[in-house]
């Protein structure tokens, strides 16, 4: 879905301006982008993605990750270049964790050759998911998934609850053994929160993936707190609920009190909105487009909004 209200569909982004530097790679600056720098480069905030730390390790990791449903599924000719420069620029923009799963069509497999063919698969925190309901099934696709991407896999996650007693045993045995270095569960539905709220706390797991938004909070209800209070890492998916987010604010300018948080555009507005709640540890938006990754990624730099702001938030989105 094409974007509206972004500065940033220029394709020199604020962290490669402030990075590289755009007259450095022989390029014109453009007024904007001067003006934004200036605005910018004084917080030295703005120069490092922001990184929050796993509980049961204390492992700091970057705010922004990347999914990969739907965007990494198939390879054309034309979609390859345009992924792998999506691979590189995460990677150079600050993002390690990348989520997939081998029920996302070939997005294993295309990740797992686009981060060899880039340089960059020892740089990557690699999230991935099974959904079996036996053991030897779960151990099967477990390593189907380490010849796609390739050592280590960093987090293993049990899919949408499927097989989920039986998995978790295998999962645990992972573990130990040193084979995944963390487990946990997802989910993508709202309707799905009273089983999760039940599993993180009989259970103890590293991560927790599931949906929330600033037009989508339940998960502010039960879900952040538990996680908060039991030590359990959070991924969030569902961020644009969609892409919803773009159908209604399609056409709209950008309220001006986004600026006050470092926001250029109703992507990073939507992150932001997820990322200030502080039990967030990772948001996972899923993309093809370069210039829609380099926009998602600089949510996770600068300021982030407080709990009186997001109120303000969601009462934009409410009103549109």
């Amino acid at each position: 879905m094409k974007r509206s209200g972004s500065i940033l569909d220029n394709p020199f982004s604020r962290r490669r301006l402030l990075g590289t530097g755009v007259a450095g790679a022989g390029l014109a600056v453009l007024p904007w982008q001067t003006a934004l720098a200036a605005q910018l480069a004084p917080d030295a905030a703005e120069k490092a993605m922001i990184k929050r730390a796993i509980p049961s390790t204390g492992e700091m990791v970057p705010v922004m990750g990347m999914g990969s449903s739907g965007s990494f599924e198939r390879l054309s000719s034309s979609s390859l270049e345009e992924l792998r420069t999506v691979m590189k620029e995460f990677v150079a923009m600050g993002g390690t964790l990348v989520d997939t799963s081998p029920f996302y069509g070939n997005a294993e497999t295309n990740i797992g050759e686009i981060a060899r063919h880039t340089g960059v698969r020892d740089q990557l925190f690699m999230a991935t998911k099974v959904r079996k309901t036996r053991q030897e099934q779960t151990l099967e696709q477990f390593r189907t998934s380490i010849d796609a991407l390739g050592k280590p896999i960093d987090l293993l996650q049990i899919h949408n609850f499927i097989g989920l007693e039986n998995q978790w045993t295998t999962l645990q045995q992972l573990k130990e053994e040193g084979r995944v270095r963390y487990i946990g569960i997802t989910h993508y539905l709202t309707s799905a929160f009273d089983e999760l709220e039940h599993q993180m706390a009989s259970k103890d797991m590293d991560f927790v993936q599931f949906n929330y938004s600033v037009m989508t909070p339940d998960a502010e209800e039960r879900l952040l707190p538990l996680a908060a209070d039991r030590g359990i890492a959070v991924l969030v998916n569902r961020a644009f609920n969609d892409g919803q987010i773009f159908g209604a604010t399609k056409g709209k300018e950008l309220p001006g009190y986004a600026r006050e948080f470092d926001c250029f555009s109703w992507a990073q507005f939507a992150l932001k909105y997820v990322l200030a709640n502080e039990a967030v540890t990772v948001a996972i938006p899923a993309t093809s487009d370069p210039e829609h990754l380099r926009d998602n990624m600089h949510a996770g730099y600068g300021k982030l909004p407080d709990r009186a702001m997001q109120k303000r938030m969601r009462e934009t989105i409410a009103s549109l």
